[in-house]
């Protein structure tokens, strides 16, 4: 034999790197890294707001299409009037100074009309700034519930008058399209990874309908503290996992 040879018979075929296209976070923490410092909660929402922005780096970085950032749930509007005082007008600041960049569409999902007016004008501010911005989508939840979320498109497709097509198709399958036309999130592909800070390992109502599919990654690290080596973990979490949907 004048040389080696080798073959590829029976060599294990790799599996292409996963990488997402929608990446929803639970930016968690803010409260809890600002006792651990015997801080004012409102330095931890401070603090927490300078992530914001960085995050949206990193996606556009790794080449999201879509990110969501669950900034203020409904239940967060029962706390103090003190901490309230000091939050809701920052998240107005913040989002109105990331859509002036220009970079993203800053989309505001949620229950706009349980928000005060000051805060509600800013995310409209923003969203109009932000339309047609070239670079990902920003869904930039405030005023979020995800039961609430379901039940305003049931509500919608009800008000609406819209009747199922009289064929042979499945009623099941019909319903879900006309729900997820109707929610927050219309138009955007379902999120592939959910990431949440702090520790907690539960959804709290984020995005309850579209995550029935997604890959879940929990941090330790609270929000304010987030840095982009951990997003990049989060992102090589789920580069590694082989998704199934069932099969």
């Amino acid at each position: 034999m004048t040389g080696t040879s080798t073959s590829s018979v029976g060599a294990v075929p790799t599996r292409a790197r996963l990488t997402p296209q929608h990446v929803g976070i639970i930016m968690d923490g803010n409260r809890r890294w600002a006792r651990a410092r015997g801080l004012e909660a409102v330095e931890g929402h401070r603090e927490g707001a300078l992530r914001l922005g960085e995050v949206c780096e990193w996606g556009d970085e790794a080449g999201l299409e879509t990110l969501t950032l669950w900034v203020l749930s409904i239940d967060n509007l029962q706390r103090s009037e003190r901490e309230l005082a000091g939050l809701l007008p920052l998240i107005g600041e913040t989002i109105e100074n990331l859509a002036a960049r220009r970079r993203w569409a800053v989309n505001p999902i949620g229950d706009l009309e349980v928000l005060p007016g000051h805060l509600r004008a800013s995310m409209e501010r923003a969203h109009d700034i932000g339309r047609g911005a070239p670079g990902m989508t920003v869904n930039i939840a405030v005023g979020y519930d995800g039961r609430r979320e379901i039940a305003h498109a049931v509500r919608q497709i009800l008000c609406a008058g819209i009747a199922l097509p009289d064929d042979d198709g499945d009623p099941a399958n019909i319903w879900q399209v006309l729900i997820a036309e109707h929610l927050y999130t219309r138009h955007q592909a379902d999120p592939d990874l959910i990431i949440r800070t702090s520790g907690e390992h539960r959804l709290s109502g984020f995005l309850l309908w579209q995550t029935a599919c997604s890959e879940f990654h929990f941090c330790d690290v609270p929000w304010p503290a987030f840095t982009r080596a951990d997003f990049r973990t989060a992102l090589d979490s789920y580069a590694a996992r082989h998704r199934r949907y069932g099969r």
